[in-house]
């Protein structure tokens, strides 16, 4: 379909996701439960609202948020439920005195119809207010300010950067086909005429194309991609499979500092807000969000998580990148003994924790991740916990829960993986990731042909999950992952225990 829309071409490109889930196991396992509700609809019809305002919702006592999985919405990291959104309406329910729940829904075109039904009291997905949705739902306060951006290809996809082969590689489930990269940078938003940019289904920047359509007096044509959100699309670009698409500038600048290769320049037009959506008829719940909105954004709340899920890039690009470390006296940190006495415990060699370790930590026991992890092996709280950890940063309390941990991981792996080198991939993965993650990708794996035993296999499809397609595949429990942080993890640990065999003796038990 082609609809010409004042100076603007939108050409339906809707990629429908295959609906045939795989084959039953041979054998029945125990299965890992998802955490979250899936609503899986699509294309659902706009009703109007159901009448339940904050005293009814109080009366119920939980909040009931839904919203997609994505890279900064909302989204399941080792086990624990993070994102920027996420938090921001953790602490606006606790205020409330409310439980929150989460619904997540596959298909962000529907979340103002579920909203509406009553199925949740808040929707969540960077949403932007336009004249177009202001007529089904009402906005809050903006969360943060945001301008629309280019995203352009600037490089080739080899220079993409360290660490992002994998994920620019083609594989089984890339289908269109490379096009032809302009060699000149876009500098300026009169140089888009003539030009395609791809966008999401019923993306805000739609209009925006429109308006700059007209105020260029050229033709800028629009691609919409049904099955594919934002950082698909970014993703894309990097690959050359597509030549442009527009998104927030906060999120693409992440993917700038993910892909090398891409420029994120010129912003096409001012900035807007980023809000959640509530029910037209529930004016207690939206004044009530106002003014927390309001009165946090005078504290520390907002600009800190802020801080941690847009601006702080640095645990956001160790995840695609990792040094080795290097020694001529055999000693690779203050924690060997340590190391060798723990590794025992799961008949590992030593040198493989220990370079796990430094992969987690570097080898500081006081380190921090961006998302709670804490000490030498980065529990999460909620995983030290789960395993007697009392202190985190003690280094021999953190190591012996974190064994327990992977004793666990091996164990559930045991039967589903039974070769011994394999294996340890899986359970490495699962250790970064969480089982539940790695089990999605094994699914994906089965359902498109692939080997399940194989990690070679398993991990394409676990880089995947990072997308909006596979993401929100029938197979897939555990929604979206950072597919990329648990490939690399593999990879890294695995290659640099190979380098500390090079020059540290094992002096305990034998070798993976």
């Amino acid at each position: 379909m082609k609809i010409r829309l004042s100076g603007v071409w939108v050409m339906g490109l809707l990629l429908s996701l295959i609906a045939n889930t795989s084959g039953c196991h041979r054998k029945v396992y125990a299965e890992l439960e998802q955490i979250d509700p899936i609503d899986r609809r699509s294309n659902l019809l706009m009703v109007g609202p159901i009448n339940r305002d904050l005293a009814d919702i109080k009366k119920g006592g939980t909040l009931t948020v839904i919203a997609p999985y994505n890279a900064t919405t909302y989204f399941i990291y080792r086990g624990e439920p993070l994102g920027y959104e996420y938090e921001l309406l953790q602490s606006f329910a606790k205020d409330q005195g409310l439980a929150l729940k989460m619904v997540v829904v596959a298909d962000p075109k529907s979340l103002f119809t579920i909203l509406n039904s009553g199925e949740g009291d808040i929707a969540a997905n960077r949403l932007v207010p336009t004249p177009e949705n202001e007529t089904d739902v009402s906005f809050t306060r903006a969360l943060y300010r945001t301008a629309p951006v280019l995203v352009q290809q600037e490089e080739p996809p080899a220079k993409a950067g360290k660490g992002t082969e994998k994920m620019l590689a083609p594989g089984p489930a890339d289908q269109t086909p490379e096009v032809d990269i302009q060699a000149r940078l876009i500098t300026k938003p009169s140089q888009l005429t003539g030009k395609t940019v791809t966008l999401p289904e019923q993306s805000p920047y739609n209009r925006t194309l429109v308006e700059l359509s007209d105020e260029i007096s050229g033709e800028i044509y629009v691609v919409e991609m049904g099955a594919l959100q934002d950082e698909a699309l970014a993703q894309k670009v990097a690959k050359g499979e597509i030549e442009f698409t527009v998104m927030q500038k906060n999120l693409a600048d992440l993917k700038e500092a993910e892909f090398k290769n891409l420029k994120v320049r010129p912003i096409i037009s001012k900035s807007h807000s980023v809000a959640w959506a509530v029910r037209k008829n529930s004016p207690e719940l939206i004044q009530a969000l106002n003014s927390w909105i309001e009165k946090k954004q005078n504290g520390s709340l907002f600009d800190k998580l802020y801080q941690k899920y847009f601006i702080d890039r640095r645990n956001y690009l160790e995840r695609v990148e990792s040094g080795f470390l290097t020694s001529t006296t055999g000693k690779l940190c203050a924690y060997d003994d340590l190391l060798k006495q723990h590794a025992n415990d799961i008949n590992w060699d030593w040198r493989l924790l220990a370079s796990q370790a430094f992969q987690e930590s570097r080898f500081k026991p006081d380190a921090h991740s961006w998302a709670g992890a804490a000490g030498l092996l980065q529990l999460m709280p909620a995983t030290a916990r789960q395993y007697g950890v009392k202190n985190s940063l003690d280094p021999a309390d953190n190591l012996q829960g974190a064994v327990k941990f992977l004793k666990w991981l091996d164990g559930f792996w045991h039967e589903r993986i039974t070769n011994d080198v394999e294996r340890l991939k899986f359970v490495l993965a699962s250790y970064n990731a969480g089982a539940g993650h790695v089990q999605d990708a094994q699914r994906l794996t089965e359902k498109y042909g692939g080997n399940s035993q194989s990690w070679e296999d398993v991990s394409y499809w676990l880089l995947q999950e990072s997308t909006q397609q596979y993401s929100i595949d029938p197979v897939v429990k555990f929604g979206f992952c950072r597919g990329l942080e648990p490939v690399n993890y593999v990879s890294h640990i695995l290659e640099r225990y190979d380098r500390y065999k090079q020059f540290v003796a094992q002096t305990s038990q034998a070798a993976q």
